[in-house]
């Protein structure tokens, strides 16, 4: 990450693209530091010192810890409860800064594991600290049972406070372990069913205080102990040790003081010279002779009880969507793809162009749903899906619907399916910038699919759409090879067609490029389409149709990419929408930031919009 004087911004510029988001991750960021400090400092209060004069600052920190714990594990669950971001995100329609943030709901879910696991491996250190200390400890540092003391493994095994320690810890490790990228792309039914040990981890969240385990001291006035003198001498009838007179003592020298205290059971008043030694540390009354302790309470449960209710509640309504949405599949399509690819359609419900939907099988696993990306528009009269057959789940359900067979099956032949959803993204957006730029790369096309077949639409009838605003689409498409084009190719081939007929054909600027090396007959390929009256390479391997637009090689020279769009539109706003790896993205990022400081004077501004689900 790169600040804004680094990138060569003013502040203004730099918060064109990134204020919003860092502006709250500032804020998220002092509200953590503010409550560890807050907690570590209250828990070094006098009526801590029984327990601290034992685990010393082992116990602020613990708590320090707790507290950050408990505020993320709150704010965890928020991001993830999709229809409640998408509702958010259309009470902001007009106000695309803030609407963006709900854009990086996953994002800041990610965020907040990473601080839980920080915290969390805080807290633990700090009470295994604090474990030794009072197992150790021979007078006031004893953990009984039945008036037993306890061994280190039994405190952390065989307590509540040490067995829900165990249940929250292990479940955190699988959960952000199997969360990675890699394991999603290649194993999402581990992610998926390790992701529902969130269950365990707040039960036992929520029951990790109940034992009390911190006590606090309710009459360190009247039975002060001292980090470093330990606990006061008391005083009784009799002459006492330690530079402390007795209680007879004081009251005679009260006495002579012409002073009104003759009940032996009252305290020592503050301030009143009873002939102590200077450095003595003595009680201040006669019958309080121990600490009073009260055991803590559970508090974690303040804490999450709010998002908690509202996630339930969110999982009650997408399980109500969802099998209220039992769809059947109308039609499959076989794409002669490198990987094979299978297109599902099913009957229509309410999408936009841009959202993703959860997609679940009963035939195949009742369990088990997976995120897709729509890639029909709202203006066809069904709703579909292009998946590539590339693990366990994909290949099952391509079984079902009979992909592997001469003639797939039709009609009630078909599957149902479950769908929960749809969920915006940030390319719903797309429509509200004068320009837009989208990038794709690899399958990263798949969400332009959808926006790119509604473009038809809205440009050959504007009056419908009286909230369109774009002018110019610019598309770039970066391929790993030449077999990648698939069913891709046709749609973008259809487009051309549909805005040659409508008289637009510069609307739409397609720029395909092939990032990886080529064989003889490739080049030979190359050679055709260098020249003028030769076809694209990028063809429809179904019809043989070959696109306009000719292929680039090598990857995009983006510096002049964005100075050739930033001459042509001027002045204006322009969005931009990348799906694909993060390397790019923060590359992408920087030039969006860059142009719009080069810029600046032109007030050509380049948004900065990615997908994230």
């Amino acid at each position: 990450m790169q600040f804004w004087w680094q990138q060569g911004l003013t502040f203004r510029q730099w918060f064109v693209n990134d204020g919003p988001m860092y502006t709250f991750v500032l804020l998220w960021m002092c509200a953590n530091v503010g409550l560890f400090f807050y907690t570590f400092s209250f828990y070094t209060q006098d009526k801590y010192n029984y327990l601290r004069r034992i685990v010393h600052f082992g116990l602020p920190v613990a708590r320090g810890a707790a507290s950050v714990l408990n505020l993320n594990c709150a704010l965890v669950l928020l991001p993830v409860c999709r229809n409640l971001v998408n509702f958010c995100r259309g009470i902001f329609e007009s106000k695309r800064s803030i609407r963006r943030l709900f854009d990086k709901n996953i994002l800041f879910h990610k965020w907040c594991a990473y601080v839980i696991c920080v915290f969390a491996s805080i807290h633990i250190c700090a009470h295994f600290f604090n474990v030794n200390n009072l197992v150790e400890d021979g007078t006031y540092g004893r953990i009984l049972r039945d008036g037993t003391p306890m061994s280190q493994e039994e405190v952390l095994f065989t307590t509540v406070a040490g067995g829900t320690g165990v249940g929250i810890t292990v479940p955190l490790i699988l959960m952000v372990t199997t969360a990675s990228q890699q394991i999603r792309r290649s194993y999402f039914e581990l992610f998926w069913y390790t992701h529902h040990l969130f269950v365990v981890f707040y039960v036992c969240l929520c029951l990790h205080g109940y034992s009390g385990f911190v006590e606090r001291q309710d009459n360190p006035d009247t039975y002060p102990i001292s980090l470093d003198r330990g606990v006061c001498t008391s005083r009784d009838d009799v002459l006492v040790s330690n530079g402390c007179a007795s209680w007879n003592a004081v009251v005679s020298a009260l006495a002579n003081q012409n002073s009104s205290l003759t009940e032996p059971n009252l305290c020592i008043p503050g301030g009143v010279d009873v002939g102590d030694e200077e450095d003595a540390f003595c009680c201040p009354c006669r019958l309080v002779t121990q600490a009073v302790l009260q055991r803590g309470q559970a508090a974690t449960w303040v804490w999450v009880i709010g998002p908690l209710i509202l996630y339930i509640l969110e999982r009650l309504y997408r399980w109500y969507k969802s099998q209220t949405r039992r769809l059947r599949i109308l039609k499959v399509v076989k794409h002669k793809d490198s990987v094979p690819v299978m297109e599902i359609q099913f009957q229509k419900v309410p999408t936009k162009a841009g959202q993703y939907v959860f997609i679940n099988c009963p035939k195949i696993n009742s369990l088990e749903w997976h995120p897709i990306t729509l890639t029909s528009c709202p203006e066809l009269d069904y709703v579909s899906v292009h998946i590539r057959l590339v693990g366990d789940w994909t290949t099952k359900l391509a079984d079902a619907c009979g992909f592997y067979e001469d003639n797939p099956k039709v009609g009630s032949e078909l599957p149902y399916i479950c769908i929960d959803g749809p969920f915006g993204t940030a390319s719903e957006d797309m429509y509200h910038y004068p320009v837009a730029m989208l990038i794709g790369a690899g399958i990263g096309v798949t969400p332009f699919a959808s926006l790119l077949k509604e473009l038809y639409f809205r440009k050959s009838n504007p009056s419908a759409y009286p909230s369109f605003k774009t002018q110019k689409v610019y598309f770039y498409w970066m391929c790993p090879g030449f077999d990648a084009w698939g069913w891709f190719a046709s749609l973008l081939i259809d487009l051309e067609d549909k805005l040659e007929q409508l008289g637009v054909p510069d609307f739409l600027e397609i720029r395909v490029f092939t990032t990886r090396g080529w064989s003889q007959d490739d080049a030979a390929k190359i050679m055709l389409q260098e020249d003028e009256s030769g076809d694209s390479i990028v063809r429809d391997a179904e019809t043989g149709r070959a696109l306009r637009h000719k292929m680039n090689f090598g990857r995009p020279n983006w510096d002049s990419e964005f100075t050739s769009v930033a001459n042509t539109h001027a002045g204006n706003n322009i969005g931009l929408f990348f799906c694909g790896p993060k390397v790019l993205s923060s590359q992408l990022h920087v030039t969006c930031n860059k142009f719009t400081s080069e810029r600046a004077a032109e007030g050509t501004k380049f948004y900065y919009n990615k997908e994230n689900f």
